[in-house]
């Protein structure tokens, strides 16, 4: 962009009255730019990579026929200069690790958020690239988000720290910094090292939960992959719970995080509420035949082999930030 050159966005959602509401408040807000709005994905990808002028494109995660990231990746390989800001209702920290890192997605909003914060952190942004500021990656992302979260590398060395991570690490004997900024959790979770660094005969897993107490002291930390495309290296995302604070998350973020149908993540929640299958599996509508074997499903998808783990591990996901 350049300054004579007039600021145009392009929103894509397939919400209507979310369209409707940014048509409405857009010009208010910045009666200086230009917008266009569409409401099927496609149609959006053929627009923006036809149209230079369009400067910026905030897209929903979620739509049908083509999700906000497959659009941002297809919109990267024609648009390198085009700002991409996601906008998802889900609490996905891996797909917006993947954005930020992979698709060079500029920014990763909860949904809903403001209008005018969105546009506010645009306008930033055009301005330095007018002014020629080097372009960086964001790392503030991570603030947007409930709980203490912490981008390592499989040495532990923490690449990214949102405020919540900081704040819980000044309390905790548990997790700190050390003297050469590597992660140090103590007492080391069994297992820790050879999940972060995989023997070569052995298939890295997605993610693993750790409960680690001492003193009284309780914390759940979950940990997820997100491997590289370029160098094949991994980054991890490491997520810090107190469980005593924690509720079970929504259906919707049991099935972003652990890849559960809709079935397998309605009777996830219920046991994580501590009740007996043959309880959840009433409660959810199915058999008890169906749900022992809903059962050995959902053990396989979030790496645990006991109800008592899989409880823990789902106590120590992501909340809802709808």
């Amino acid at each position: 962009m350049t300054e004579k050159t007039p600021v145009r966005i392009a929103f894509v959602d397939d919400d209507e009255h979310l369209l409707s509401s940014h048509r409405r408040n857009f010009a208010r807000l910045r009666p200086q730019w230009g917008a266009v709005y569409f409401n099927d994905p496609i149609t959006a990808r053929d627009a923006i990579a036809a149209d230079p002028s369009i400067g910026a494109a905030v897209l929903d995660i979620h739509m049908p026929g083509m999700s906000g990231l497959e659009l941002a990746a297809e919109l990267r390989t024609v648009r390198h200069d085009l700002l991409i800001v996601i906008l998802t209702g889900y609490a996905d920290l891996q797909s917006a690790l993947l954005a930020v890192n992979e698709l060079g997605v500029f920014r990763f909003y909860p949904k809903p958020t403001n209008l005018q914060t969105i546009l506010e952190g645009l306008e930033t942004e055009i301005e330095a690239r007018q002014g020629q500021a080097e372009d960086t990656l964001p790392t503030d992302f991570l603030d947007l988000f409930e709980l203490g979260v912490i981008a390592v590398d499989a040495d532990l060395s923490i690449l990214h720290m949102n405020a919540q991570a900081a704040e819980l690490m000044r309390g905790s004997s548990l997790v700190h910094s050390g003297s050469q900024g590597r992660l140090i959790i103590e007492p080391v979770p069994e297992g820790l090292e050879s999940f972060l660094n995989p023997p070569a005969k052995m298939a890295p897993r997605k993610h693993q939960s750790y409960a680690i107490e001492r003193d009284g002291e309780k914390l759940s930390v979950l940990i997820r992959r997100v491997p590289k495309k370029t160098d094949g290296k991994s980054t991890f995302m490491v997520i810090l719970v107190d469980p005593a604070q924690q509720k079970p998350p929504a259906i919707d973020d049991l099935m972003d995080l652990f890849g559960l149908t809709r079935s397998e993540a309605k009777l996830t929640q219920k046991l994580a509420e501590g009740l007996a299958l043959d309880q959840a599996a009433e409660l959810v509508g199915i058999s008890h035949s169906s749900a022992r074997t809903y059962l050995k499903t959902i053990f396989s998808k979030t790496g645990v082999n006991r109800q008592p783990q899989l409880m823990k591990t789902v106590l120590s996901s992501i909340p809802s930030l709808r």
